[in-house]
């Protein structure tokens, strides 16, 4: 959402974030005003545990059916309701953006009658989920009398879709409103620099490792991978986190450097190949950079992400049961030796171009509000 918010701020408006209180003074440092509303995810997580203590003895892939009502829909909807019903009437927005994980946000500006967006994060979630989180809020939009609690655009609310369009699920026809949004490829943390060791580094292919960071915590992860490019013909960065401890993966191979942090979009457009969990952050930043992908899905959207890019060709895809160091060694080797997956990831460039900027959406926004 930053592009955008950039973009209002630019075009001299007035910008906040409402978000998690442990992630307010992240927000305050990119350069925005932020209000602490809501749960901080540790919190959340751990009453959708108490409330559903088996969510997470199924599948991985299976747990977006418990994580989708309980949570995103669940318990963490009342207390963000009530932060905003503070929050609102003092700082007085005349717009409201939302994420499409953030299901309270549309329902606080429908109780006080200001228009309200929803910002997607990539691909369109399936049907069946979007019906799920609508069933889960009905109670509390009824009780607040409202008509459109704004799920995926399913309400005739406006949808905000930076997708690509060439691999959009075909069901983003059936929404009302949407409004085309170009992904914009930045890091929010601008003072960031590349290591200065990447400008002395071999010819060899370049292979980016991450699990983002929600889903960096298992070091087992990072070893099946590290141990399948171990003594390979490719140089590789692995990015823990800004609390993970990259000491904790020694030893690594000689052509291995692990960092908490590097600029993400920066170090992709040095890249051969992206090592990631298939977050849609990931996945439209390798589809931004040209770079081919294997995905390594652990939860959440990524198992939709991952199906994206081996229907499209972008790249390959690892099932949590199928990680082994060899089938990560024969991944990454076919992604540098095919260049079939580097033209399907390239061939999207021009549509990506072809979006509405932030800086035109936010004029059509000034109508609006």
């Amino acid at each position: 959402m930053v592009p955008l918010a950039r973009a209002f701020l630019a075009a001299g408006h007035s910008v906040a974030f409402a978000t998690d209180p442990g992630f307010t003074e992240h927000v305050r440092q990119v350069g925005f005003e932020a209000f602490a509303a809501g749960l901080d995810m540790s919190v959340a997580k751990r009453r959708l545990l108490k409330a559903s203590p088996d969510w997470r003895d199924v599948a991985p892939q299976d747990q977006v059916r418990y994580i989708v009502p309980g949570l995103f829909a669940g318990v963490r909807v009342e207390p963000m309701l009530a932060d905003l019903d503070r929050i609102i009437p003092v700082w007085q927005p005349d717009l409201l953006i939302h994420d499409s994980a953030e299901m309270a946000g549309a329902m606080a500006a429908e109780v006080v009658g200001i228009p309200h967006v929803e910002h997607s994060f990539g691909v369109l979630r399936p049907i069946e989920f979007r019906r799920m989180a609508m069933e889960a809020l009905a109670p509390v939009a009824d009780r607040l009398g409202v008509a459109n609690p704004g799920i995926g655009g399913l309400g005739g609310e406006l949808y905000l879709d930076i997708c690509p369009p060439g691999i959009q699920r075909p069901e983003i026809a059936d929404l009302p409103q949407v409004q085309p949004l170009q992904p914009v490829g930045f890091d929010d943390a601008p003072e960031a620099v590349l290591p200065t060791w990447l400008s002395t580094r071999s010819s060899r292919p370049l292979v980016y490792v991450t699990m983002g960071t929600e889903f960096n915590k298992k070091p087992e992860i990072f070893r099946s991978i590290l141990d399948g490019l171990l003594s390979e013909a490719f140089d590789v960065v692995v990015t823990v986190g800004p609390r993970g401890d990259p000491s904790a993966l020694r030893p690594v191979g000689d052509n291995v450097r692990v960092e908490r942090f590097v600029p993400q979009s920066r170090l992709l457009q040095r890249a051969a190949v992206f090592v990631s969990h298939g977050g849609s952050g990931a996945l439209l930043g390798g589809i931004n950079a040209g770079v081919p992908m294997l995905a390594i899905p652990q939860g959440a959207d990524q198992f939709l992400n991952a199906e994206t890019i081996i229907e499209h060709g972008l790249g390959l895809r690892l099932l949590p049961d199928e990680l082994r160091p060899a089938a990560v060694r024969a991944a990454v080797r076919q992604l540098v030796d095919d260049r079939h997956f580097r033209d399907a990831v390239r061939s999207h460039r021009a549509s990506i171009e072809a979006m509405p900027a932030p800086d035109a959406v936010v004029t059509a926004f000034e109508a609006m509000a």
